[in-house]
């Protein structure tokens, strides 16, 4: 069943004491939580209103609107939560008059966790005398016995009182690197951002970690791209876990810098990583009885190593996975960035092309393509990216939109979607994240369709000058964050490119598949054929694979196959497979930006944590 739409403009009042009102919903929360009374929990809710729980009812994601709460407890059962109280380390209540709500921050407790919520309270249109629940969310920070190992909690680095051990710090250090002494519990593969953002809140845990690279440098994934890469979210919403970067650094930070960051991060963070390793094929078992998998590891020098974990994360990005393929053409160059299997498409011709063909993973820059001709095949990010630098060094390049692109501009659009969560002077990094999670998709789409209209029309001279130019724009009601969450991709944050396509500096080859690679260029289906010296692969589907089948190409089939669909929205738009249980026990997928990546590495974290202590099933 699904919920009535939301209407934003709802029970319009003013509202003069926030946290009087606040306070009051917080004590008729406990109330109902702690009598288990279904209907009561109900008659806090609007009747569009929505319940977002993370790990609370029970060891999973999940958003449920008023009219399925009923149902949703009768199957998890009314979780034991109490103390619910009005958060003092975060911003106290207050009315937002945009949406004409009151939002808080609270937090409450659990048998064995102590959670976070916020809730967005708006007058009930059927009843102006009561202030009801828009949204209500409820979320595991901490788990009471298990609490991070940090501040007054912190290991004392020293043994004062008894002989010195032979061993300092740095010893010590090179034997939980290498595990000389037992094995890991948790491996994670891969060594990007995500992975390393959990392997701290796993390490703060207390969980022995190793994290698995096959870079020779932990970073190459960024370092060995194209030279003018650099992030394209501000810096605000870049932050890693516990360790912020300096507030001198850049809005957007350029790939070397975020690649030494990496190196620098694990350093401090003191996390445990192999890097030029990989799994053996075909090494990968999993013990039921025990829960316990055994696999094989070949390092840089040869040497095979075989371990045993209770859980193996696979981090290896949500859609990003290459192999050197020599095989395939002579000229065709592509990146291993996070051990997994080639997705190369099998255009007919490919071998008879004289040029050079390379996806955008691979991509160094372009130097020495000046006065050349280069074709870019996709308009996202990347796509956009390496068509300006090829502009700048002089090449002829086209980029080749086979479907449509959302465009956002980095300079106005940006800013309207993001603060003031994320940006100077906002509010903690944690309390912007316990916000976001805070609002189910489901319930958040329509704000973001109004908040879309209001981008689109700041950037509404750019999208018109693209439109004249050829290039054809997506039309996503909802606008970028969706279209990420839901597809993954999809858009271009412009940063420059666009204002080339539309002076004709970049041009387009809009709407037309590729048939064939013949010598001197591409042919498309409508007959047409466009020369090219070098041709750059910068589309999802002409490169990358699923984690799934990544899983399946590392792990095997057997894992593959016991885990589900990874990404994209399940019945109740949480995303699918990521974070929480793939389907196999012990295994789980991690990836996403570097938000999502921050936010859900502790949900994760918890998850794992739990199982070790034997409050969770494992399964």
């Amino acid at each position: 069943m699904s919920a009535e739409p939301l209407n934003p403009s709802a029970g319009v009042i003013d509202a003069t004491q926030p946290e009087t009102v606040v306070r009051d919903f917080l004590r008729r929360a406990e109330e109902s939580f702690t009598a288990k009374n279904v209907e009561a929990i109900e008659k806090l809710f609007l009747p569009n209103g929505y319940l977002r729980d993370l790990l609370i009812s029970d060891w999973d994601f999940a958003s449920i609107p008023k009219c399925d709460l009923k149902q949703f407890f009768s199957d998890k059962g009314v979780p034991s939560i109490n103390k619910l109280t009005i958060n003092e380390t975060k911003s106290p209540p207050v009315f937002v008059e945009p949406t004409q709500w009151i939002q808080g921050f609270f937090t409450f407790e659990t048998p064995i966790a102590l959670g976070e919520g916020m809730v967005r309270l708006q007058k009930d249109p059927n009843d102006q005398d009561s202030w009801k629940a828009l949204t209500l969310s409820l979320t595991m920070d901490s788990l009471k016995k298990y609490p991070e190992i940090a501040k007054t909690a912190r290991p004392l680095g020293a043994t004062h009182g008894t002989p010195p051990s032979a061993k300092n710090w740095l010893d010590n250090r090179n034997d939980q690197v290498n595990f000389e002494h037992d094995d890991p519990q948790v491996i994670i593969v891969g060594a990007g951002h995500s992975a390393l953002m959990l392997a701290a809140r796993l390490k703060r845990l207390g969980l022995r970690t190793l994290i698995l690279a096959r870079e020779k440098r932990l970073g190459d994934s960024w370092r060995l791209r194209y030279k003018t890469l650099v992030l394209h979210d501000h810096i605000w919403a870049d932050y890693f876990p516990y360790l912020k970067y300096p507030d001198d650094w850049p809005v957007f930070i350029p790939k070397d810098k975020i690649a030494n960051w990496f190196e620098s991060y694990a350093s401090i963070m003191e996390l445990n990583v192999w890097t030029d390793s990989s799994v053996v094929p075909d090494s990968t078992t999993y013990d039921e009885a025990i829960g316990t998998w055994t696999l094989q590891v070949r390092r840089g020098d040869g040497t095979v190593r075989e371990l045993k974990s209770h859980h193996i994360v696979q981090a290896t990005g949500h859609s990003c996975v290459f192999y050197l393929n020599p095989l395939l053409a002579p000229k065709l160059i592509v990146f291993d960035r996070n051990s997994g299997e080639p997705n190369i498409p099998k255009f007919e011709g490919i071998k008879d092309f004289e040029g050079t063909i390379t996806h955008s993973s691979a991509h160094k820059g372009g130097e020495g393509w000046s006065g050349k001709k280069a074709v870019v095949v996709g308009c996202c990010n990347s796509g956009h990216d390496i068509a300006e630098e090829f502009y700048a060094i002089g090449a002829d390049i086209t980029m080749v939109q086979r479907s449509s692109t959302l465009i956002i501009s980095c300079e106005k659009g940006v800013p309207l979607l993001l603060e003031p969560l994320y940006a100077e002077g906002g509010p903690a990094t944690e309390e912007a994240d316990l916000t976001i999670v805070s609002f189910p998709i489901a319930a958040f789409e329509p704000y973001l369709v109004g908040l879309h209209k209001i981008i689109n029309e700041v950037d509404k001279d750019l999208l018109q000058g693209l439109k004249r130019s050829g290039f054809k724009l997506n039309d996503d009601p909802a606008g970028l964050l969706i279209k990420y969450w839901r597809d993954g991709g999809g858009y271009y944050i412009n940063v420059g490119c666009s204002e080339l396509i539309i002076d004709g500096k970049v041009k387009i080859k809009q709407g037309q598949e590729i048939d064939r690679f013949e010598k001197k260029g591409i042919r498309f289906k409508d007959g047409s054929v466009l020369d090219a010296d070098i041709v750059v692969l910068a589309t999802d589907e002409l490169g990358y694979t699923s984690m799934r089948e990544t899983c399946r190409n590392i792990f095997g089939p057997k894992v593959a196959d016991r885990t589900g669909t990874v990404w994209g929205f399940d019945k109740q738009s949480e995303i699918q497979g990521i974070w929480r249980r793939s389907g196999h026990p012990g295994f789980w997928y991690m990836g996403g930006n570097l938000v999502l990546s921050r936010i859900y590495s502790h949900f994760l974290a918890l998850q794992i944590k739990a199982i070790e202590e034997g409050l969770a099933p494992k399964l």
